[in-house]
């Protein structure tokens, strides 16, 4: 019963990806924010070529497990997106902040392939470790961007700078949509100690919290008022 709950809630997360796509499109936003156009992109595509593996196959777990290498690059490129409108008043402290984020994710990549490379001393090797390296990238990522986004956003009200829609829009998403990766990644990792049961009731839940912060998201974009992408120079950190 859970199983086929959460398969149809799965479509309805491919059907709000393509809405907040959309919703990018027709309100131009991909002219500033072009990374954050990628990453919906990216998300609907393999979101549907899961859909249409099966999520259970093992085929869809494959793609799911070296989608994450490719949203290593995209979350972080994305939450540097986040702040385009006003680039102009962060520029130094977004540099320092995405460079920390970077050299974070680095290292975060060499431990990972040290602790794949342990776990991949079975009959499976290759496979568990791109597996085991893949969920720890992931983590990496989610939280690394995560941070990087809370960090300029404590650093922006010290500033007292005022964020535009969209900027406040975005910032708001990308928190709670990193902060469900964070807990999906954790999930990934202790999953093996609860039943189906839990494990779906898991499933429902992050996929609802998902379709639900979208909804929120394309209720809340607007149009910029000018094609200028970010805030006059005046008020430089």
């Amino acid at each position: 019963m859970l199983t086929q709950v959460n398969h149809w809630i799965e479509i309805a997360a491919v059907v709000v990806d393509a809405l907040l796509l959309l919703r990018i499109l027709q309100l131009r936003l991909y002219r500033t924010y072009l990374f954050i156009t990628l990453a919906c992109v990216v998300g609907l595509f393999f979101d549907s070529v899961g859909l249409w593996l099966g999520m259970e196959s093992r085929e869809s777990v494959r793609v799911f497990l070296y989608s994450r290498f490719l949203y290593a690059f995209i979350f972080p490129a994305a939450s540097y997106d986040v702040w385009e409108e006003i680039k102009s008043q962060i520029a130094r402290i977004r540099r320092l902040a995405m460079f920390r984020l970077l050299a974070s994710l680095t290292l975060a990549g060499i431990l990972g392939l040290i602790i794949a490379g342990f776990a991949g001393n079975d009959e499976n090797g290759g496979e568990t470790l791109m597996g085991t390296f893949a969920v720890i990238l992931w983590a990496a990522a989610s939280t690394a961007s995560l941070a990087f986004l809370w960090s300029l956003h404590r650093l922006a009200r010290a500033q007292k700078i005022t964020l535009p829609n969209n900027t406040a829009v975005w910032l708001l998403y990308y928190q709670l949509s990193l902060a469900g990766e964070v807990v999906a990644c954790f999930l990934i990792i202790i999953g093996s100690q609860f039943n189906s049961f839990v494990t779906n009731a898991f499933d429902i839940s992050l996929n609802l919290y998902g379709v639900f912060i979208t909804l929120w998201c394309i209720w809340k974009l607007r149009a910029l008022t000018s094609d200028v992408p970010s805030a006059p120079e005046n008020a430089s950190l």
